[in-house]
């Protein structure tokens, strides 16, 4: 997903894309092996399983993410507010504007926006992370909100485990914050960590990978892995080096079927088909990279 175009690079080595001339943002897994985006920050899009692109609705503010749980698809915005699709239409779920610790919310850099969302795999529990707002969870798909992590963690990317629906996991400038109770409570890890500041999180069979760099303004950045289970966190090294420039920002780290994919803020796109190690350089320069997915 980039400022021109969806990119796709196949096994075979293809290089192709896809809604050029379009900003693409938010991708996430959508029902029946289709996939959701927001396009042009308004948009709603749907990539199908024969790969056509078509709209799905539209906004009149501009959308910062995007979930599918449980066949509803919600959108979070640039103004820290939550729709849901019904129909071809996003309507206001009202009662994300009533969460008790609100008022507490504030901008940090970009507008207050909700940065992220994700879903525990039984599809119990909907979790959106604020930025600047914490994390707020949700039992009942909406219907009411907790907030949970402080506010002043300062959540970048939050995301429920594949497999194991009490797991979730966050990257925070306080660093790893890690949740076995499906995010109603959390825990910030740091061990093995020389700086917290962390954007990117994802899970990688029994580990889990996040992004760490010294501030939002990096020059560089690494990618750390931990046990699922627990431990100290491990800078992976083989591969990437010191190569990573900028921050791995939310949604700009992925995995899927034992391979790994990342990018950073210069637009380089690395992947790996051993796990977390042999990482290899797969394209460069690419235009505002938002985010990676491994299909």
């Amino acid at each position: 997903m980039t400022s021109d175009g969806y990119h796709i690079f196949t096994s075979s080595g293809q290089h192709l894309t896809a809604l050029e001339g379009h900003r693409v943002s938010g991708l996430t897994p959508g029902a029946d092996g289709t996939w959701l985006a927001i396009v042009d920050r308004r948009g709603v899009w749907q990539h199908a399983a024969d790969g056509t692109w078509s709209t799905v609705a539209t906004s009149d503010v501009d959308l910062s993410s995007l979930v599918s749980v449980a066949g509803v698809v919600f959108a979070g915005t640039y103004d820290a507010r939550l729709l849901r699709l019904e129909g071809d239409r996003l309507r206001a779920v009202e009662s994300f504007d009533r969460i008790s610790n609100r008022d507490e919310w504030h901008q940090v850099g970009p507008a207050l926006n909700v940065r992220s969302m994700t879903a525990t795999c039984d599809e119990r529990v909907l979790l959106a992370n604020v930025h600047v707002g914490g994390i707020q969870r949700s039992t009942d798909l909406g219907e009411t909100w907790e907030p949970t992590i402080e506010v002043d963690a300062d959540v970048h990317e939050v995301r429920a485990h594949p497999t194991e629906p009490a797991v979730v996991m966050a990257a925070a400038a306080v660093g790893l914050c890690v949740s076995t109770d499906a995010g109603a409570t959390w825990e910030v890890c740091t061990d093995g960590l020389p700086m917290t500041y962390a954007r990117a999180i994802a899970f990688l069979d029994d580990d889990v990978l996040v992004s760490i760099s010294d501030g939002p303004r990096a020059a560089r950045a690494a990618v750390y892995r931990r046990p699922v289970a627990g431990g100290t966190l491990e800078r992976i090294d083989e591969g990437l080096g010191d190569q990573l420039h900028g921050n791995v920002d939310t949604r700009c780290l992925a995995t899927g079927k034992g391979r790994a994919a990342l990018a950073d803020e210069q637009g380089d796109v690395w992947v790996s088909d051993r796990g977390v190690e042999g990482w290899e350089r797969l394209a460069s320069g690419l235009p505002s990279v938002a985010g990676v997915a491994v299909t």
